[in-house]
């Protein structure tokens, strides 16, 4: 397996030990690999963060082909504002 200086590899003894610790780490982007008896057994990482919002031109270039049906994929495109920012994500 790869590391790179982003990843940190720690026993499952320390995470046990300081496990706030080590969540910080990862909550600021690091992946940290947890060994038992020295193998691999897990990879804490940080979320995948996705965007908010997408422009229009996006969208279309993301979602056009996907569309099932293209009387719906014409009506989307209607009604589709220029942006999605005016929407809140939780």
């Amino acid at each position: 397996m790869y590391y790179d200086r982003r990843m940190g590899v720690v026993a499952s003894r320390e995470l046990r030990n300081n496990t706030r610790a080590l969540l910080n780490r990862v909550a600021a982007g690091e992946e940290i690999t947890i060994t038992v008896d020295g193998y691999v057994v897990a990879v804490l990482s940080p979320p995948l963060r996705r965007a908010r919002s997408m422009s229009r031109e996006h969208f279309v270039a993301t979602f056009d082909g996907h569309l099932a049906d293209a009387a719906l994929r014409d009506e989307l495109r209607a009604m589709m504002p220029d942006t999605t920012d005016d929407i809140i994500v939780a």
